[in-house]
């Protein structure tokens, strides 16, 4: 398996993204009567990162937790929509599984998990992530 695309230097989180990518890519190469049960498993691997992930952030005090786990079940949503598509052809759901998902995947890394994993390393206290709130998170 190779490295994740974006190292964060959070084992668990980089161990994940790593199996995730690996995940998307073989679900890619698959034949077309595959796909469907191709991204079942990815789905699977995302819902198993997201709950690790969560778990972590939870124990660690993440004032953006919220919003993250709000991140988690948006994309978790749009591989559920892609699921019960009926509409969706094997052309479709190839591309969503070979470009659509893992830009929305890598997106997530590079943005919000990018910023909670350095909360967890101890590069950015927690008074400066608490600032980094939605305006709707920090309204309530």
């Amino acid at each position: 398996m190779l490295p994740p695309s974006i190292p964060l230097g959070v084992t668990l989180m980089d161990d994940d993204h790593a199996r995730i990518e690996d995940a998307l890519a073989q679900a890619a190469r698959v034949a077309d009567a595959g796909l469907h049960a191709a991204l079942q498993r990815c789905r699977a691997e995302l819902a198993g990162h997201f709950a690790r992930e969560e778990a972590l952030m939870e124990a660690a005090g993440l004032p953006v937790l919220g919003c993250h786990v709000a991140q988690h079940r948006r994309l978790i949503d749009d591989v559920d929509a892609m699921l019960k598509d009926a509409a969706a052809t094997p052309e479709r759901l190839r591309l969503y599984i070979a470009r659509d998902l893992p830009n929305l995947v890598l997106a997530h890394i590079a943005s919000i998990d990018q910023l909670s994993a350095r909360f967890l390393t101890g590069e950015i206290p927690g008074a400066t992530m608490a600032r980094l709130r939605m305006a709707e998170e920090a309204a309530s």
